[in-house]
Protein backbone atom coordinates (compact mmCIF):
# COMPACT_ATOMS: atom_id res chain seq x y z
CA UNK A 1 0.00 0.00 0.00
CA UNK A 2 1.57 3.63 -0.78
CA UNK A 3 2.23 5.65 2.39
CA UNK A 4 0.30 8.28 3.06
CA UNK A 5 2.53 11.46 3.41
CA UNK A 6 -0.24 13.79 5.47
CA UNK A 7 0.20 10.00 8.06
CA UNK A 8 2.86 10.74 11.33
CA UNK A 9 3.02 7.98 13.50
CA UNK A 10 -0.19 6.55 12.42
CA UNK A 11 -2.25 9.46 13.39
CA UNK A 12 -3.13 12.15 10.91
CA UNK A 13 -0.80 15.08 10.95
CA UNK A 14 -2.82 18.94 11.41
CA UNK A 15 -2.70 20.40 8.32
CA UNK A 16 -4.03 24.25 9.59
CA UNK A 17 -1.10 25.79 11.22
CA UNK A 18 2.15 26.07 9.95
CA UNK A 19 5.44 25.18 11.60
CA UNK A 20 7.33 27.72 13.43
CA UNK A 21 10.81 27.96 12.45
CA UNK A 22 13.85 27.75 15.42
CA UNK A 23 15.91 31.55 15.71
CA UNK A 24 19.26 31.82 14.76
CA UNK A 25 21.75 30.37 17.03
CA UNK A 26 23.04 33.48 18.90
CA UNK A 27 21.17 35.76 16.78
CA UNK A 28 23.49 35.32 13.61
CA UNK A 29 22.53 33.10 10.44
CA UNK A 30 23.78 29.52 9.91
CA UNK A 31 27.01 29.42 8.66
CA UNK A 32 25.76 26.45 6.43
CA UNK A 33 22.30 25.66 5.11
CA UNK A 34 19.71 24.36 7.69
CA UNK A 35 17.10 22.02 6.88
CA UNK A 36 13.94 23.61 7.96
CA UNK A 37 11.19 22.07 9.98
CA UNK A 38 8.36 21.13 8.31
CA UNK A 39 5.36 19.93 10.69
CA UNK A 40 3.19 18.97 7.31
CA UNK A 41 3.11 17.90 3.95
CA UNK A 42 1.45 21.56 3.35
CA UNK A 43 5.03 23.02 4.97
CA UNK A 44 6.98 21.20 2.69
CA UNK A 45 4.76 22.35 -0.46
CA UNK A 46 4.70 26.06 0.77
CA UNK A 47 8.90 25.86 0.71
CA UNK A 48 9.08 23.66 -2.85
CA UNK A 49 6.87 26.50 -4.49
CA UNK A 50 8.69 29.13 -2.28
CA UNK A 51 12.18 28.26 -3.35
CA UNK A 52 11.06 26.78 -6.86
CA UNK A 53 12.97 23.37 -5.12
CA UNK A 54 11.07 19.96 -5.26
CA UNK A 55 13.85 18.64 -2.87
CA UNK A 56 11.41 19.72 0.14
CA UNK A 57 9.05 17.28 -1.11
CA UNK A 58 11.19 14.27 -1.24
CA UNK A 59 12.90 15.66 2.52
CA UNK A 60 9.69 15.24 4.04
CA UNK A 61 9.23 11.67 2.92
CA UNK A 62 12.27 10.94 3.86
CA UNK A 63 11.45 12.26 7.68
CA UNK A 64 8.31 9.86 7.16
CA UNK A 65 10.53 7.44 6.25
CA UNK A 66 13.18 7.38 8.48
CA UNK A 67 10.32 7.75 11.28
CA UNK A 68 8.32 4.69 10.25
CA UNK A 69 11.51 2.81 10.64
CA UNK A 70 12.01 3.47 14.33
CA UNK A 71 8.82 2.95 14.86
CA UNK A 72 8.74 -0.23 12.84
CA UNK A 73 11.92 -1.44 14.96
CA UNK A 74 10.52 -0.42 18.16
CA UNK A 75 7.92 -2.32 17.81
CA UNK A 76 10.13 -5.47 17.43
CA UNK A 77 11.48 -4.53 20.58
CA UNK A 78 8.62 -4.01 22.00
CA UNK A 79 5.57 -6.33 21.00
CA UNK A 80 7.99 -9.46 20.86
CA UNK A 81 9.31 -9.54 24.60
CA UNK A 82 11.19 -12.63 23.66
CA UNK A 83 14.10 -11.76 21.66
CA UNK A 84 13.87 -15.06 19.55
CA UNK A 85 11.16 -14.13 17.56
CA UNK A 86 12.96 -10.04 16.84
CA UNK A 87 13.84 -10.09 13.52
CA UNK A 88 16.22 -6.67 12.27
CA UNK A 89 18.38 -5.56 9.44
CA UNK A 90 16.51 -7.84 7.05
CA UNK A 91 16.34 -5.13 4.22
CA UNK A 92 13.18 -3.19 5.83
CA UNK A 93 15.05 0.06 4.97
CA UNK A 94 15.57 -0.82 1.20
CA UNK A 95 11.47 -2.58 0.95
CA UNK A 96 9.90 0.62 2.16
CA UNK A 97 12.17 3.28 0.20
CA UNK A 98 10.69 1.74 -2.88
CA UNK A 99 7.17 1.73 -1.11
CA UNK A 100 7.97 5.89 -0.75
CA UNK A 101 9.67 6.68 -4.30
CA UNK A 102 7.88 4.15 -6.72
CA UNK A 103 9.03 5.97 -9.77
CA UNK A 104 12.42 5.50 -8.45
CA UNK A 105 13.40 1.59 -10.70
CA UNK A 106 12.43 3.86 -13.90
CA UNK A 107 14.25 6.86 -13.72
CA UNK A 108 14.39 8.53 -10.39
CA UNK A 109 17.34 7.44 -8.68
CA UNK A 110 19.98 9.47 -9.65
CA UNK A 111 17.80 12.18 -8.45
CA UNK A 112 17.12 11.05 -5.11
CA UNK A 113 20.52 9.81 -4.60
CA UNK A 114 21.16 13.67 -4.33
CA UNK A 115 18.42 14.65 -2.14
CA UNK A 116 19.67 12.24 -0.10
CA UNK A 117 22.96 13.40 0.42
CA UNK A 118 21.74 16.77 0.61
CA UNK A 119 19.45 15.80 3.50
CA UNK A 120 22.18 14.03 5.65
CA UNK A 121 23.72 17.86 5.24
CA UNK A 122 21.09 19.93 6.28
CA UNK A 123 18.97 18.14 9.14
CA UNK A 124 22.36 17.58 11.53
CA UNK A 125 19.50 16.23 14.35
CA UNK A 126 21.14 13.64 16.40
CA UNK A 127 18.45 11.14 15.46
CA UNK A 128 19.41 11.41 11.80
CA UNK A 129 19.96 7.98 11.00
CA UNK A 130 20.60 8.72 7.19
CA UNK A 131 23.32 10.97 8.26
CA UNK A 132 24.68 8.59 10.34
CA UNK A 133 24.70 5.94 7.65
CA UNK A 134 26.70 7.98 5.44
CA UNK A 135 30.05 8.23 6.88
CA UNK A 136 30.46 3.91 6.79
CA UNK A 137 28.94 4.05 3.21
CA UNK A 138 31.26 6.53 2.25
CA UNK A 139 33.95 4.96 4.42
CA UNK A 140 33.17 1.37 2.15
CA UNK A 141 33.19 2.75 -0.96
CA UNK A 142 36.53 4.02 -0.65
CA UNK A 143 38.58 0.98 0.85
CA UNK A 144 40.24 -1.28 -1.68
CA UNK A 145 38.68 -4.27 -1.72
CA UNK A 146 34.67 -3.83 -1.13
CA UNK A 147 32.29 -4.86 -2.93
CA UNK A 148 30.94 -1.98 -4.66
CA UNK A 149 32.83 0.51 -6.89
CA UNK A 150 34.26 2.96 -5.48
CA UNK A 151 34.50 5.25 -8.31
CA UNK A 152 30.96 5.99 -8.38
CA UNK A 153 29.74 7.30 -5.24
CA UNK A 154 31.55 10.79 -5.93
CA UNK A 155 30.24 10.82 -9.01
CA UNK A 156 26.57 11.84 -8.35
CA UNK A 157 26.57 13.38 -4.35
CA UNK A 158 26.57 16.82 -3.89
CA UNK A 159 29.69 18.21 -2.05
CA UNK A 160 29.29 18.08 1.96
CA UNK A 161 31.85 20.47 3.67
CA UNK A 162 31.29 20.15 6.95
CA UNK A 163 32.17 18.20 10.35
CA UNK A 164 31.36 14.40 10.43
CA UNK A 165 30.43 13.91 7.01
CA UNK A 166 33.01 13.06 3.95
CA UNK A 167 33.35 15.66 1.46
CA UNK A 168 31.93 14.02 -2.28
CA UNK A 169 32.37 16.03 -5.09
CA UNK A 170 29.77 16.49 -7.40
CA UNK A 171 30.69 15.47 -10.69
CA UNK A 172 29.17 13.78 -14.07
CA UNK A 173 26.01 11.73 -13.34
CA UNK A 174 25.93 7.85 -12.60
CA UNK A 175 23.67 5.98 -13.94
CA UNK A 176 19.92 4.88 -12.68
CA UNK A 177 21.68 1.59 -11.95
CA UNK A 178 24.42 2.87 -10.04
CA UNK A 179 22.32 5.47 -8.45
CA UNK A 180 20.30 2.54 -7.33
CA UNK A 181 23.30 0.18 -5.66
CA UNK A 182 24.57 3.06 -3.57
CA UNK A 183 21.51 3.89 -2.13
CA UNK A 184 20.91 0.36 -1.36
CA UNK A 185 23.82 -0.41 0.14
CA UNK A 186 22.74 3.34 2.09
CA UNK A 187 19.87 1.72 3.41
CA UNK A 188 21.50 -1.51 4.58
CA UNK A 189 23.61 1.20 6.83
CA UNK A 190 20.42 2.85 7.81
CA UNK A 191 19.23 -0.32 9.50
CA UNK A 192 21.97 -0.82 11.70
CA UNK A 193 21.82 2.79 12.59
CA UNK A 194 18.67 2.59 13.76
CA UNK A 195 18.98 -0.94 15.34
CA UNK A 196 21.16 0.10 17.20
CA UNK A 197 19.80 3.00 18.34
CA UNK A 198 16.54 0.54 19.23
CA UNK A 199 18.75 -1.46 21.01
CA UNK A 200 20.24 1.28 23.28
CA UNK A 201 16.91 2.71 24.04
CA UNK A 202 15.89 -0.24 25.02
CA UNK A 203 18.38 -0.77 27.83
CA UNK A 204 18.48 2.91 28.77
CA UNK A 205 14.67 4.12 28.16
CA UNK A 206 12.29 0.88 29.26
CA UNK A 207 9.24 2.78 29.66
CA UNK A 208 9.51 3.92 26.35
CA UNK A 209 8.51 0.10 24.95
CA UNK A 210 4.54 -0.28 26.19
CA UNK A 211 3.58 -3.26 23.94
CA UNK A 212 0.95 -0.57 23.32
CA UNK A 213 1.71 1.88 19.96
CA UNK A 214 -0.09 4.99 21.61
CA UNK A 215 1.31 4.43 24.79
CA UNK A 216 4.76 4.12 23.17
CA UNK A 217 4.67 7.06 21.37
CA UNK A 218 3.56 9.25 24.58
CA UNK A 219 6.19 7.27 26.64
CA UNK A 220 8.97 8.55 24.01
CA UNK A 221 7.75 12.02 23.76
CA UNK A 222 7.91 12.14 27.73
CA UNK A 223 11.48 10.98 27.84
CA UNK A 224 12.68 13.61 25.37
CA UNK A 225 11.18 16.39 27.92
CA UNK A 226 13.53 14.99 30.13
CA UNK A 227 16.58 15.94 28.25
CA UNK A 228 15.01 18.90 26.78
CA UNK A 229 17.12 21.62 28.38
CA UNK A 230 20.14 19.64 26.26
CA UNK A 231 18.78 20.01 23.17
CA UNK A 232 19.15 22.97 20.87
CA UNK A 233 16.63 25.37 19.71
CA UNK A 234 15.28 23.55 16.51
CA UNK A 235 15.24 20.07 18.62
CA UNK A 236 13.21 22.10 21.25
CA UNK A 237 11.04 23.06 18.82
CA UNK A 238 10.27 19.85 17.08
CA UNK A 239 9.22 18.31 20.92
CA UNK A 240 7.34 21.34 21.03
CA UNK A 241 5.33 20.84 17.47
CA UNK A 242 4.63 17.12 18.83
CA UNK A 243 3.98 17.95 22.08
CA UNK A 244 1.12 19.74 20.64
CA UNK A 245 0.29 17.18 18.20
CA UNK A 246 -0.07 15.05 20.59
CA UNK A 247 -1.98 17.16 23.32
CA UNK A 248 -4.60 17.30 20.85
CA UNK A 249 -4.96 14.17 19.72
CA UNK A 250 -5.04 12.26 23.67
CA UNK A 251 -6.41 15.02 25.22
CA UNK A 252 -9.38 12.97 26.42
CA UNK A 253 -7.37 9.70 26.68
CA UNK A 254 -6.47 7.71 29.65
CA UNK A 255 -3.31 7.06 27.83
CA UNK A 256 -2.23 10.89 28.42
CA UNK A 257 -0.72 10.30 32.02
CA UNK A 258 1.79 8.01 30.15
CA UNK A 259 3.76 11.15 28.90
CA UNK A 260 3.93 11.93 32.94
CA UNK A 261 4.97 8.78 33.77
CA UNK A 262 7.83 8.71 31.74
CA UNK A 263 9.21 12.42 32.32
CA UNK A 264 9.81 10.87 35.80
CA UNK A 265 11.02 7.64 34.92
CA UNK A 266 15.22 7.45 35.33
CA UNK A 267 14.79 3.10 35.13
CA UNK A 268 16.72 1.35 32.54
CA UNK A 269 17.61 -1.74 32.15
CA UNK A 270 20.99 -3.95 32.95
CA UNK A 271 23.46 -3.79 29.38
CA UNK A 272 25.42 -6.60 30.37
CA UNK A 273 27.30 -6.78 26.92
CA UNK A 274 27.10 -3.13 25.87
CA UNK A 275 30.52 -3.38 23.78
CA UNK A 276 29.79 -7.10 22.18
CA UNK A 277 26.07 -5.65 21.18
CA UNK A 278 27.26 -2.46 19.73
CA UNK A 279 30.22 -3.95 17.34
CA UNK A 280 27.46 -6.65 16.17
CA UNK A 281 24.89 -4.41 15.26
CA UNK A 282 26.79 -1.87 13.52
CA UNK A 283 29.13 -4.01 11.73
CA UNK A 284 26.33 -6.59 10.38
CA UNK A 285 26.16 -4.52 7.49
CA UNK A 286 29.77 -6.18 6.52
CA UNK A 287 28.61 -9.81 7.48
CA UNK A 288 25.59 -8.71 4.75
CA UNK A 289 27.89 -7.67 1.81
CA UNK A 290 30.79 -10.30 2.40
CA UNK A 291 28.88 -13.13 3.66
CA UNK A 292 30.99 -13.46 6.77
CA UNK A 293 30.46 -16.51 9.27
CA UNK A 294 30.01 -16.11 12.81
CA UNK A 295 34.00 -16.97 13.17
CA UNK A 296 34.69 -13.85 10.90
CA UNK A 297 32.76 -11.42 12.88
CA UNK A 298 34.06 -12.77 16.37
CA UNK A 299 37.71 -12.62 14.63
CA UNK A 300 37.05 -8.87 13.57
CA UNK A 301 35.40 -7.57 16.98
CA UNK A 302 37.57 -9.42 19.60
CA UNK A 303 39.87 -7.01 19.57
CA UNK A 304 37.61 -4.30 20.71
CA UNK A 305 35.78 -6.14 23.38
CA UNK A 306 37.26 -5.68 26.77
CA UNK A 307 36.40 -9.43 27.68
CA UNK A 308 37.22 -10.95 24.57
CA UNK A 309 37.25 -14.93 25.72
CA UNK A 310 34.22 -14.43 28.04
CA UNK A 311 30.62 -15.07 27.06
CA UNK A 312 29.04 -14.57 24.70
CA UNK A 313 32.35 -14.46 22.55
CA UNK A 314 34.33 -17.47 24.30
CA UNK A 315 32.90 -20.48 21.57
CA UNK A 316 31.74 -19.62 18.12
CA UNK A 317 28.17 -21.47 19.13
CA UNK A 318 27.39 -19.38 21.79
CA UNK A 319 28.47 -16.46 19.49
CA UNK A 320 25.83 -17.58 16.60
CA UNK A 321 23.26 -18.05 19.51
CA UNK A 322 23.52 -15.09 20.87
CA UNK A 323 23.58 -12.67 18.01
CA UNK A 324 20.65 -14.91 16.37
CA UNK A 325 18.46 -15.04 19.68
CA UNK A 326 19.11 -11.99 22.05
CA UNK A 327 20.02 -9.08 18.94
CA UNK A 328 17.79 -10.50 16.19
CA UNK A 329 20.66 -11.31 13.60
CA UNK A 330 20.70 -14.07 11.22
CA UNK A 331 22.98 -14.88 9.08
CA UNK A 332 21.33 -16.01 4.96
CA UNK A 333 23.38 -18.61 4.04
CA UNK A 334 26.65 -19.93 4.99
CA UNK A 335 30.13 -18.84 4.27
CA UNK A 336 33.41 -19.69 4.45
CA UNK A 337 35.79 -18.36 7.35
CA UNK A 338 39.17 -16.64 6.36
CA UNK A 339 42.24 -18.57 7.01
CA UNK A 340 43.95 -15.66 8.29
CA UNK A 341 41.19 -14.15 10.37
CA UNK A 342 40.89 -11.09 8.53
CA UNK A 343 37.82 -11.17 6.14
CA UNK A 344 37.53 -9.50 3.03
CA UNK A 345 35.85 -6.12 4.18
CA UNK A 346 37.81 -6.25 7.65
CA UNK A 347 39.80 -3.00 6.81
CA UNK A 348 36.36 -1.22 6.38
CA UNK A 349 35.80 -2.60 10.09
CA UNK A 350 38.99 -1.31 11.10
CA UNK A 351 38.48 2.19 9.44
CA UNK A 352 34.94 2.58 11.30
CA UNK A 353 36.40 1.51 14.68
CA UNK A 354 39.99 2.15 15.56
CA UNK A 355 39.56 -0.24 18.48
CA UNK A 356 39.82 -2.97 16.10
CA UNK A 357 43.25 -2.58 14.99
CA UNK A 358 45.02 -4.10 17.59
CA UNK A 359 49.01 -5.90 16.40
CA UNK A 360 48.05 -9.10 14.04
CA UNK A 361 50.36 -11.32 16.53
CA UNK A 362 49.28 -9.61 19.94
CA UNK A 363 48.17 -12.32 22.91
CA UNK A 364 44.84 -11.83 24.26
CA UNK A 365 46.16 -10.87 27.61
CA UNK A 366 47.84 -7.59 25.85
CA UNK A 367 44.86 -7.25 23.59
CA UNK A 368 42.74 -6.65 27.15
CA UNK A 369 45.61 -4.21 28.27
CA UNK A 370 45.05 -2.48 25.14
CA UNK A 371 41.39 -2.02 24.61
CA UNK A 372 40.62 -1.08 28.99
CA UNK A 373 40.11 2.26 28.31
CA UNK A 374 39.48 2.31 24.85
CA UNK A 375 35.51 1.29 24.04
CA UNK A 376 34.84 1.01 20.70
CA UNK A 377 34.14 3.88 18.47
CA UNK A 378 30.78 2.66 17.60
CA UNK A 379 29.39 2.03 20.63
Amino acid sequence: MKPNPRIKNGAPIPPAQKTPQPPPAGGKPPSRPVLPLMGTFEDAEALAVSQKDPFYLAAFLFQIWLNGLLQRATAEYAEKKNPKDRSLQNGEAWRSFLEFFPFAPKKGFGYLLTCLARFAATDDAPGNSLRRALLPVSVERYTPGDSLNSKTINHQLSTIDQPGLPAINHQPKTSNAEARRIIMRWCDWVDAAIHLRTHRHWHLAPACFSPDPETRELAALGNAQRHIASLDARARLCWLWDFATAAEKYKDSPKWTALGKAMSDDSDKLWLYADVDSLVISLWPLVKAHNWTYRDLLNVIRPGLKRPTAYPCEREQDFSAYCANVLGLRKQGKGVSAKNGRPAGSDIAKRLCPALNSPANSSIADQKSKIANDPPALA
